[in-house]
């Protein structure tokens, strides 16, 4: 059986570089986070997560003070998740897509 993932891609109305920096260590030590990118500066985060060990309505409500916002989500695998963070797939990706 295939462990389901969810990504989700946010936008922030408000957070300073600080505050993301903070954010993303509390989210990171969450043994349900698998990765966690939160950037102050663009306002933007991804999140990938364990639907079965954390609700995506816990996470929002502790995203909550920063005006998350959804724009993307979707389920991925953990054999996704891994290829997606090797480097030399994503750039022989977009040779052999040329």
């Amino acid at each position: 059986m295939k462990r389901k993932l969810k990504f989700i891609k946010l936008k922030f109305g408000k957070i300073a570089p600080h505050e993301a920096m903070d954010l993303q260590y509390k989210l990171s030590i969450n043994p349900a986070t698998y990765r966690v990118f939160i950037n102050g500066y663009s306002k933007t985060g991804v999140i990938v997560f364990d639907e079965g060990k954390l609700s995506k309505e816990e996470i929002l409500k502790t995203l909550s003070d920063y005006e998350p916002e959804i724009a993307e989500e979707r389920e991925i695998t953990l054999e996704e998740l891994v290829n997606s963070s090797m480097s030399w797939r994503n750039v022989m990706g977009e040779i052999l897509s040329q």
